[in-house]
């Protein structure tokens, strides 16, 4: 007979993240557990997450309650399961041999940026503000921007904040009937991220349409979606036109990643996620595939982890199946540029008929012009236009 012990669990490792609230408790003392049952459901600042059972055994009791607060390490319940010394032994193996050889660092190119005409004080107050001094009139010595241009311009910005003020449920309470319902911290943290972006990123958006006609013949052939084919077409792209895979830091420069990790955008019932496809441009069609529909799926089932979020480079969102003629995407920073994809509709022309699909491009004006943008767009174009199974 197996000897049985008190075994405490514990909140998991959160990534970036200090804390997060629980949504969900999926067990109650008395309850039986398997191995990788759910047992809660965290909902950090980017998705909701699963913390899976590590053990068979019986819960004995459940320390935390829906809407807690939690960090890594805290306790939030207690399992009777099998001794860990024998859980140890079961799934103990030899660690694996460190490579030989070392580890490559990538380095990252860093381009300057003129134009801005402020001091390190003034600049610092700005970024931990998260305020963008291309806005801001200096009215210093030759233009520079002084901590009173700066002060003037947040006083500026609070007051025609008011115009956009929240309403509150008395605002309605006349109009009729109706109900309230609480927003999840995904759909709250989403709306602020979009509203800081659409305030602080000067954007432009590129149209253009894609012949789809060979890439729907040949999706089935190559077991892949048409997600699949533009995050491929894209990840080419971006090795040639390397400023849309950077992104905007401090001191007015430009990191230009030798990565690329593109994010697609998922709709959930908690709001939009966007998980990433880590080094796309080296994996092929089917691997791209089978990528998004897992990662869709864990998105949708709340069983994404936090590397599944991080050091996105690019995003791409869809709406292809929803309907629409076309839409413009908000930035997702630190990216600079964001691709949408719309529904395909037919097309005939000289006697042809194409399968045509609307794309978009809005692109962070400060890194990228217009130019660039147009040429980006002709290269992913021609890609996808003539893609050869």
């Amino acid at each position: 007979m197996e000897e049985l012990t008190t075994i405490e669990l514990k909140i998991p490792n959160l990534g970036e993240a200090e804390s997060t609230e629980i949504i969900e408790i999926n067990i109650k003392p008395g309850d039986t557990v398997k191995l990788n049952n759910p047992l809660i459901v965290l909902e950090s600042e980017k998705a909701a997450m699963e913390v899976p059972s590590d053990h068979d055994g019986e819960i004995l009791e459940v320390l935390v309650k829906e809407g807690d607060s939690v960090s890594e390490g805290m306790l939030f319940a207690k399992i009777k399961a099998k001794k860990i010394a024998s859980i140890k032994k079961e799934t103990n193996r030899p660690a694996p041999e460190e490579p030989t050889e070392p580890k490559q660092t990538i380095k990252k190119e860093v381009i300057a940026i003129s134009g801005i005409n402020a001091g390190p004080a003034v600049r610092k107050y700005a970024r931990e503000l998260e305020i963008d001094l291309t806005k801001i009139n200096g009215t210093g010595k030759n233009l520079r921007i002084t901590k009173e241009d700066l002060k003037n311009y947040i006083h500026s910005s609070k007051e025609a904040s008011l115009d956009l003020k929240t309403y509150k449920e008395s605002d309605f309470s006349d109009e009729g009937k109706y109900s309230l319902q609480k927003m999840s911290k995904i759909r709250i943290l989403g709306a602020k991220n979009v509203q800081a972006a659409w305030n602080s990123i000067p954007h432009v958006t590129h149209f253009d349409e894609i012949n789809m006609s060979k890439i729907n013949r040949a999706k089935e052939k190559n077991n892949a979606n048409p997600l699949a084919f533009m995050i491929k077409a894209l990840s080419e792209t971006l090795k040639e036109f390397p400023i849309f895979n950077s992104s905007l830091i401090e001191n007015d420069q430009i990191v230009l990643k030798e990565y690329i990790n593109i994010g697609i955008a998922v709709d959930t019932e908690e709001g939009l996620v966007v998980p990433v496809i880590q080094d796309a441009d080296k994996l092929s069609l089917e691997e791209i595939s089978s990528k998004v529909k897992e990662l869709a799926e864990k998105a949708r089932n709340k069983k994404l982890l936090n590397t599944n979020l991080e050091n996105r480079t690019i995003t791409v969102s869809s709406l292809g199946k929803l309907g629409g003629t076309g839409f413009t995407p908000i930035i997702n920073p630190p990216d600079v540029a964001i691709i949408s994809m719309s529904k395909t509709y037919k097309r005939l022309v000289l006697a042809e008929e194409l399968d045509i699909m609307p794309i978009a491009m809005s692109y962070d004006h400060r890194v990228i012009n217009g130019a660039d943008a147009g040429r980006f767009m002709v290269f992913l174009k021609d890609i996808l236009d003539n893609f050869n199974d």
